[in-house]
């Protein structure tokens, strides 16, 4: 099924139409993106490109005796607890150096966990904490190409690598729905070229390949020069991975 708009919401509004809820789960950092494929709790598999970001409890999709909803998935936390006005400017102005992903309230602001930046606050005098939780209500940032940090082992940005993964997961996402349509209905290569102006794409090679014995008993634990920024795991041969190191991309 293909979910391109979003008709409501479980959370906020009241149905009595006696549908059955079925749940889409998002990982957080999943939220904003503009197409992509997941599975439905009933095994359902839908292309979802409602472009925006998707709320808990959005409702994506109907059928006649069917409800299919997004639920974000809790994600471990960095709290930051704040005691002063002047301490939330400081520490707001350091994160956004960082292109953190953040949810800012009156006494604390909450991020995405990395030890890195765990370490980083600790350094510069704050007190965070790691909790479990949503994401709900946070505003997500995203470096630009040419912004962010380096990436240790290659000569690319963070910005650089999230413009590249943007465009090759869209590209081969749809490409693979093509091919496993039988190339039915002119799916074809899908670009959105408002996504990047003048910027020639040309043609990204996805490829893609599983880590043994990593799964939810067993996961995967960081290796030397690997790092974790805002929920994706990178590499320094640049590739990258989605679900907890269980397959990497690289391009």
């Amino acid at each position: 099924m293909i979910a391109k708009e979003i008709t409501g919401n479980i959370i906020e509004q009241q149905y009595d139409d006696g549908k059955l809820n079925v749940p889409i789960a998002f990982d957080w950092f999943e939220t904003d993106k503009k197409r992509m494929r997941k599975v439905a709790e009933d095994g359902t598999e839908f292309g979802v490109m409602v472009g925006r970001t998707i709320k808990d409890g959005d409702v994506l999709a109907e059928t006649e005796d069917k409800r299919y909803f997004a639920r974000i998935k809790t994600a471990q936390l960095i709290e930051i607890p704040v005691n002063s006005m002047k301490e939330m400017g400081r520490l707001c102005f350091e994160l956004g150096n960082r292109h953190l992903s953040l949810k800012v309230e009156n006494d604390r602001v909450l991020v995405p966990y990395d030890h890195p930046t765990m370490e980083y606050t600790k350094k510069i005098g704050f007190e965070p904490h790691i909790i479990e939780g949503g994401f709900d209500g946070f505003l997500i940032v995203k470096a630009h190409a040419g912004s962010g940090t380096i990436i240790p082992g290659t000569n690319k940005t963070t910005g650089d690598v999230a413009e590249e993964e943007q465009e090759a997961e869209a590209d081969a996402d749809w490409a693979a729905k093509e091919a496993a349509n039988g190339g039915a209905g002119g799916a074809g290569h899908v670009h959105d070229h408002d996504d990047h102006g003048d910027h020639a794409h040309g043609h990204h090679h996805d490829h893609v390949h599983a880590e043994p014995g990593v799964d939810d008993e067993h996961p995967y634990v960081l290796k030397p020069g690997e790092y974790e920024s805002n929920g994706v795991l990178h590499r320094p041969d640049g590739s990258h991975s989605h679900d907890g190191g269980r397959t990497w991309h690289t391009h």
